[in-house]
């Protein structure tokens, strides 16, 4: 992930490291445009860029021991797995009773082989499956993206820039996140 420092090093703010850490009166703004880089090109690809846990809520286990496609991609682990039993108790599952198909475009979730899903209360939100989302490391490209859009959006604060020839985001941002983009299907 970006870091303030590299940010204010790319900003032209401060031209050495320690330059960047003492200048701190934009630091919240630009933290925010960070942060806000990151979500625009994962909305664009549809992929967690950045290495986090993310929550799944479901009403019930798929039939049998079909598989659950995880809305993440990629997912690295599967942190834990709770559900509401018949009897209205709270059970787990161990990661060691699963199995994480990392495969497709999103990664499946089912039962280790030869077994099933175990029974759930009739209830919705009765399955909570926690897992890690997102590459360890940021993409070089996906990082170049996210710099060029802070520079961008740094520059250019207000949605209409007057004097001056203002366009959409630039174009080497496309350029650079175009490789790491998931297609919908249907």
């Amino acid at each position: 992930m970006i870091t303030l420092t590299r940010a204010k090093l790319h900003l032209r703010l401060a031209i050495t490291e320690e330059e960047a850490t003492a200048y701190t009166d934009e630091d919240a703004i630009i933290q925010g445009l960070i942060n806000g880089a990151y979500q625009y090109a994962e909305h664009d690809t549809q992929a967690v860029l950045v290495s986090r846990t993310k929550t799944l809520v479901l009403d019930a286990f798929p039939m049998g021991s079909k598989a659950i496609e995880l809305p993440w991609s990629p997912v690295t682990a599967i942190e834990s797995m709770e559900y509401i039993d018949p009897e209205g108790n709270e059970q787990s599952l161990d990661a060691e009773t699963l199995r994480l198909d990392t495969r497709p475009i999103y990664p499946l979730l089912a039962p280790q082989w030869g077994t099933r899903w175990p029974s759930t209360t009739d209830e919705p939100e009765c399955i909570t499956i926690t897992a890690t989302a997102g590459a360890e490391d940021t993409p070089p490209d996906v990082d170049i993206a996210v710099l060029l859009l802070v520079g961008h959006w740094y520059e250019n604060r207000e949605s209409v820039v007057i004097g001056t020839i203002s366009s959409e985001a630039p174009m080497g941002v496309d350029m650079l996140l175009a490789p790491h983009r998931i297609h919908s299907v249907g």
